[in-house]
């Protein structure tokens, strides 16, 4: 407002000095009109004026706003902005940078960038300013970035990128909190290793399971003919011997393959729910000659635990294995601690091993203080056959098998190690609702009664696509006295039992077979031939196939092969025997 008085003051005084002007002109006559016509010119030029002043004050007033604006974001930007000198000295910088560093904004100006750098990565920053400054290229460079003043503020991992300036003598750099962002890129790694891991373990599974049941079908032929052979009483001595050596090595064999089960979780269990103090307890007394008296057994309960759903022999396995691999791990003395305790297992966790459902879970904890392991050791101790031992010395299977028992009861379990400072394993196995059984109430199995020897009327059908197992089967039974019906499959089976006329007292089929499978065929069987009592045999375990809880649940009486010809007989004496008195 004073610039647009000055200039009407101006104006006037020239409109003023214009008419004396003329005035004291001598012969010079101006009339009226013209007088008029100068005094409108000067007007009109006046407002001209004006109105400039007004548009240049207004452009004048909208850049202060602008630069008002452009200071608010530079200030409140989310990342620090900051102009280095070559030294990393700092000329200026906004408040989210000033909050990074910790240090008020007119320190900081005199202060160098470098000083707020880890020294393990400062060489990392020096070559990004080397490569702006020297080759005038921009670049970026990633370093943790801490507060001098404040030990105890946390650090944080930032991005810092910088381009130079046209004067060659300061950059523009931008300074972006990357923490988050790279704990995500930790935590998802992690997840595709875990993953991938997990996926790993899987397909060595199926292939065990798969391997195990074709291995029990070849050892289930070779034990039968053995058995049938060591019942020839014309044998020598010698060869009776040789025999029973060759039959020991097929339970063996078949001993390796359940614990290949027992990795593919494919073998038989019978859960209860049970105090898993009361299991470990029972167990850790059995475990201490097999440690030895130089190694320290503690077990340390946690008291109101959660009651699980869990074989108790399976409970056994997982001891027996673990103490086994800790005993490896002493140099002759040590310590083996077993804890158990409550645990809520949360989201965070989860993300971590996204193999456990977040919910209630029971932890068994077993450590030592023995030689501990490597990182790629640790990655490989779950897998079947894998053994840091030599090769003479075990089967390389009995973490594997723990790892299906814990995986088979819905579980997770995780090993952690430090070469020279001893190993620890969790498992965690889901909370049951329901009431803990006493061990020691556990029924008894049934006795097997009944002889072997002939004059049984009983028809038996017997059901196998191995034609080996299936005439060995016969052969045996037959002798036995009873009445054999045989069927290479399911259809096969469903036929010759629809033109049979007599009474057919027991079917003994196996599970896996093309086709029909040996539960649906007895299904259809029994609804053809109330009373038919069934028989399962398979190179699997029963719990595999997840018949608990069908409809149309039968009984499940099962035989695991390989099995001798005299468990055999026994089992089917045992089921007639408890035909004929229903």
């Amino acid at each position: 407002m004073k610039k647009k008085e000055a200039l009407s003051d101006e104006l006037s005084a020239l409109r003023r000095r214009a008419e004396e002007r003329l005035q004291k002109k001598k012969g010079l006559s101006i009339s009226s009109d013209d007088m008029h016509r100068i005094i409108h010119e000067l007007s009109v030029h006046q407002i001209e004026l004006e109105m400039q002043q007004e548009e240049l004050q207004q452009s004048r007033d909208e850049m202060e706003k602008g630069l008002e604006r452009y200071t608010e974001l530079y200030d409140c930007a989310p990342v620090g902005y900051l102009t280095l000198a070559r030294d990393s000295t700092i000329l200026e910088l906004n408040l989210k940078a000033t909050k990074m560093l910790g240090v008020d904004r007119s320190l900081l100006k005199s202060d160098r960038l470098a000083r707020f750098i880890d020294p393990e990565e400062i060489m990392a920053f020096n070559a990004l300013m080397e490569r702006v400054f020297s080759h005038q290229e921009p670049g970026f460079c990633e370093v943790l970035l801490f507060q001098k003043d404040e030990p105890s503020a946390p650090s944080c991992t930032v991005r810092i990128d910088a381009v130079v300036h046209d004067d060659g003598q300061s950059c523009w750099t931008v300074i972006s909190d990357v923490t988050r962002q790279k704990q995500i890129e930790r935590e998802n790694a992690q997840l595709q290793a875990t993953l991938v891991q997990s996926q790993k373990m899987e397909s060595i599974s199926r292939l065990a399971g798969g391997v195990a049941h074709e291995f029990n079908n070849m050892l289930q032929a070779m034990l039968c003919n053995i058995d049938g052979l060591l019942e020839r009483e014309e044998l020598d001595s010698s060869v009776h011997l040789s025999l029973a050596d060759v039959q020991n090595s097929i339970m063996k064999s078949a001993g390796i393959v359940r614990q290949l089960l027992g990795f593919a979780r494919k073998q038989f269990i019978n859960p209860k729910v049970i105090d898993l103090n009361a299991a470990v307890e029972d167990r850790i007394k059995a475990l201490e000659p097999l440690l030895g008296e130089k190694i320290k057994l503690i077990f340390t309960p946690e008291d109101h635990l959660w009651p699980v759903k869990i074989d108790s022999t399976q409970i056994d396995q997982v001891l027996i294995n673990l103490a086994l691999n800790a005993k490896e791990a002493f140099n002759e003395s040590g310590t083996l601690v077993v804890t158990t305790g409550n645990v809520v297992v949360d989201e965070a966790f989860f993300h971590s091993h996204p193999e456990t459902v977040p919910g209630d879970y029971v932890l068994l904890k077993v450590s030592d203080d023995g030689c501990g392991m490597d990182k790629d050791t640790l990655a490989s101790i779950f897998e079947p056959f894998f053994s840091t031992k030599p090769i003479t010395e075990g089967t390389g299977l009995g973490l594997a098998m723990v790892y299906g028992i814990v995986r088979q009861n819905l579980g997770t379990i995780l090993a952690y190690s430090t070469k020279g400072k001893g190993t620890t394993f969790e498992i965690y196995l889901p909370r049951s609702a329901a009431e803990a059984t006493p061990l020691s109430s556990e029924a008894t199995e049934k006795a097997h009664g009944g002889s072997l020897g002939g004059g049984n009327a009983e028809t038996i059908m017997v059901v196998d696509d191995e034609r080996p197992v299936r005439e060995l089967i016969k052969v045996f039974l037959t002798s036995s006295g009873y009445t054999l019906l045989q069927a290479e499959s399911a259809r096969e089976a469903l036929s010759l039992s629809e033109a049979y006329p007599g009474t057919l007292e027991l079917l003994i089929t196996d599970i896996v077979m093309p086709g029909m499978n040996g539960r649906e065929l007895a299904v259809q069987m029994s609804e053809k031939r109330p009373g038919l009592k069934t028989l399962f045999i398979s190179g699997y375990e029963l719990d595999s196939f997840g018949f608990q809880g069908n409809s149309r649940s039968l009984d499940m009486p099962f035989l695991a092969k390989p099995f001798s010809l005299v468990n055999l007989g026994r089992k089917v004496r045992e089921l007639l025997g408890v035909a004929s008195r229903t």
